[in-house]
């Protein structure tokens, strides 16, 4: 085989081995914590921009007007096409939150209508038995 042929043939199996990549492999609790996250993205999603920040952690709701967050970064993208986890990260503490708890911090690459791919990250903190919503950034630029 020319080394040619052989870097083509490394090149089409690196394309296809990514394009047929696994999903993230999540643990029940991350699991737990993504499907909490992905029922709250579909409150935002639906543009009940008040819902969803009444729907976050009562620490977080404060920080921030959400509702004015969500309307000028999240509405002009327009509707969800598709959305992928891709990330979880896990932390005993954040910024603003003082005790110390379990915080898993997922990435979803997000497709939308009017912008081809963008980050969003969300924060889930584990309040006693359930997981609640402590933040939320989408890298709209």
């Amino acid at each position: 085989m020319t080394g040619v042929r052989a870097l083509a043939l490394i090149s089409t199996c690196a394309v296809v081995c990514s394009v047929f990549a696994l999903p993230l492999s999540l643990s029940p609790e991350d699991g737990a914590a993504r499907d909490v996250a992905l029922q709250w993205l579909g409150v935002v999603d639906s543009g009940k921009y008040n819902d969803a920040a009444q729907m976050m952690s009562e620490q977080v709701r404060g920080t921030r007007d959400w509702a004015n967050y969500f309307a000028a970064h999240r509405a002009p993208l327009g509707r969800v096409n598709k959305r992928q986890i891709i990330e979880v990260k896990h932390a005993r503490s954040i910024p603003g939150d003082p005790e110390l708890r379990l915080h898993a911090i997922m990435r979803f690459k997000t497709w939308f209508e009017r912008r081809a791919t963008v980050t969003e990250e969300i924060v889930m903190t584990k309040m006693g038995c359930c997981w609640e919503i402590a933040g939320y950034t989408i890298n709209d630029r």
